[in-house]
């Protein structure tokens, strides 16, 4: 991803600065964490960057996250000018420009520029959910479980952070369904193989929110049209989120019915009997006549 100095994103330390434009790379940056871009011909240049490496969409950071230490909730960091350049320089390889953002201010700034999509939103007002509404910008949203906001120690500034973005993630949902924004279903799970298994049972918290064929529809072929958006810079040679000729074979059998019962869906070790991707079985525990 794509961030300023400061913005989040930015893990560099304090004795990393000050940065100079055209300098080396900080040890963030070369290991590909993130990259710092403090202008909009510097976001040009990193966002080209990424388009040669092979991205498939653009991620920026457009204010302030819970991770970094120097990046507080409130910040606005990128300028409608710098945001604007990603998204030219995206549009002109055909794919789009997303943007982590909590607050009105970087949202409505990255959608006056031509952002596609918004991730996470937590801390949105209705007048901000009607402009994503009236512009058809997509709406990237997670049911953030409590064990990864409880995974920063207390007393830091990243709880700190943590605890003033959680009360938002309903309120966002709420905001979601009233407006009925393209929204789609993520994890924002990083760092930590054992949330990253439980993937299933945050799907299923949705419930909350949505039924459980609302829930599967969403992370199946309403993340599919997001993806799709990529154009011709998509890594996948055949479609996705359908059940179709043609489409690629990414199928799961569940042992009973998720629509009836999202629960199944928590413990896919037990209940998953067979997971293919692109027509290739990785697992297969039916019986055989």
């Amino acid at each position: 991803m794509i961030t300023t100095t400061s913005g989040h994103g930015d893990f560099r330390q304090l004795s990393e600065l000050p940065r100079t434009i055209g300098g080396p790379l900080s040890r963030m940056e070369q290991i590909g964490g993130s990259m710092v871009a403090d202008s909009p011909d510097e976001v040009r240049l990193r966002v080209r960057e990424q388009l040669m490496q092979g991205a498939s969409q653009i991620k920026l950071t457009a204010g302030g996250g819970v991770s970094s230490p120097f990046s507080p909730i409130d910040a606005s960091t990128f300028t409608e000018a710098e945001l604007r350049a990603a998204v030219e320089a995206a549009e002109n390889w055909g794919t789009y420009v997303t943007v982590h953002a909590f607050t009105p201010v970087a949202i409505q700034r990255a959608i006056a520029a031509g952002v596609r999509c918004i991730e996470h939103g937590f801390l949105m007002d209705d007048a901000t959910a009607r402009l994503i509404a009236k512009k058809g910008v997509w709406l990237s949203l997670q049911p953030l479980p409590e064990e990864l906001r409880e995974g920063f120690p207390a007393g830091s500034v990243q709880r700190a952070k943590a605890d003033e973005v959680w009360p938002g993630i309903a309120r966002t949902y709420e905001l979601a369904k009233k407006y009925k924004l393209k929204t789609a279903w993520g994890t924002d799970v990083l760092f930590s193989p054992a949330l990253a298994k439980q993937q299933g049972a945050i799907l299923a918290s949705l419930v909350r929110w949505y039924t459980p064929a609302e829930a599967l529809i969403m992370a199946t072929g309403t993340n599919a049209q997001l993806l799709a958006m990529s154009g011709k810079r998509s890594p996948y040679a055949g479609k996705l989120g359908v059940v179709e000729e043609g489409a690629l074979a990414d199928l799961l059998l569940i042992d009973g019915d998720p629509i009836a019962n999202i629960k199944l869906i928590a413990d896919p070790g037990k209940n998953f009997v067979l997971i293919m991707k692109d027509g290739k079985i990785y697992k297969n525990t039916l019986p055989h006549e």
